[in-house]
């Protein structure tokens, strides 16, 4: 049976919006869960990082909530997370993370990262790699999967605008500051989620006299967040968040492009979508 990491976290105000776990908080709490299992089973990141060489690039993300968690609902959350090697090369690292309150599981996470063979600068930089020998002998079989996963945002966003209505289009302008930043002064992807959604409500000021549901997403909050990584940004980067919304079936979503605004020939940094 693949191998997990339980523990307890306690929560605090800051986590929270008035109606959910913060998707920027989820990022951060299944980034601790992913350390604390490497460290477990594996590894610390700093010995990864300093004795292996080895790094990580996140390249896809799912967020679900699954149902209600507000901050007045428990003092503190069970946090879960198993972790497998996947690709028929060892060429990503998959960690799946659930959240559970006393009424049982609130958020379930799942992040692919791909590993980096680091070339020992200051800058933590890197190529991608398969993950080496020693490291992937530290796996069991059940936790070894062949097939690699293969990221839906891009299929998503397509069948939004093929299906999907859309209510119109922002653009959302943001420095990128040490705050959200990690230690190689790259940014820090779970701020990426908090970048879509300040896009998301700054659409909503603009045109949420168009659709009176528009107005309770920012009330309601998100129930899906799907996100990938096309490459990664730095520090001091003056980042455009350019939002489209949908009206798909009965609900809304939200899709984001992350672009560097002094970097335009380079495409997105980033895409996201979310559901309501």
């Amino acid at each position: 049976m693949p191998r997990s990491s339980t523990y307890e976290v306690v929560l605090d105000a800051s986590l929270f919006t008035p109606t959910q776990l913060q998707p920027t908080a989820v990022g951060r709490l299944a980034f601790q869960a992913g350390t604390r299992w490497m460290r477990d089973h594996v590894c610390s990141h700093r010995t990864l990082v300093s004795k292996h060489q080895v790094g990580f690039v996140l390249w896809a993300l799912q967020v679900d909530y699954e149902q209600p968690l507000r901050f007045l609902d428990a003092d503190e959350v069970t946090v879960d997370v198993r972790a497998r090697v996947r690709g028929p090369h060892a060429s990503q690292l998959e960690m799946a993370m659930s959240i559970s309150s006393p009424s049982g599981v609130a958020v379930r996470t799942r992040a692919t990262s791909v590993p980096l063979r680091l070339t020992g600068d200051a800058s933590l930089s890197g190529a991608p790699s398969r993950l080496p020998e020693t490291l992937l002998a530290a796996f069991h079989d059940d936790e070894i999967e062949r097939s690699p996963y293969l990221s839906q945002v891009r299929a998503l966003r397509g069948e939004l605008e093929r299906k999907g209505e859309q209510l119109g289009t922002n653009t959302t302008t943001f420095r990128i500051h040490r705050h959200h930043c990690e230690v190689a002064d790259q940014w820090y992807w779970a701020e990426t989620l908090g970048f879509a959604g300040g896009g998301r409500e700054e659409f909503v000021m603009r045109h949420g006299n168009k659709a009176s549901e528009l107005r309770r997403v920012l009330t309601e909050g998100v129930r899906r967040v799907d996100v990938t990584w096309l490459r990664a940004g730095q520090l001091w980067d003056q980042l455009e968040v350019r939002t489209a919304a949908y009206r798909h079936g009965e609900d809304l979503a939200f899709t984001h492009e992350l672009w560097i605004t002094n970097d335009p020939t380079a495409g997105p940094y980033a895409l996201v979508v979310e559901r309501t």
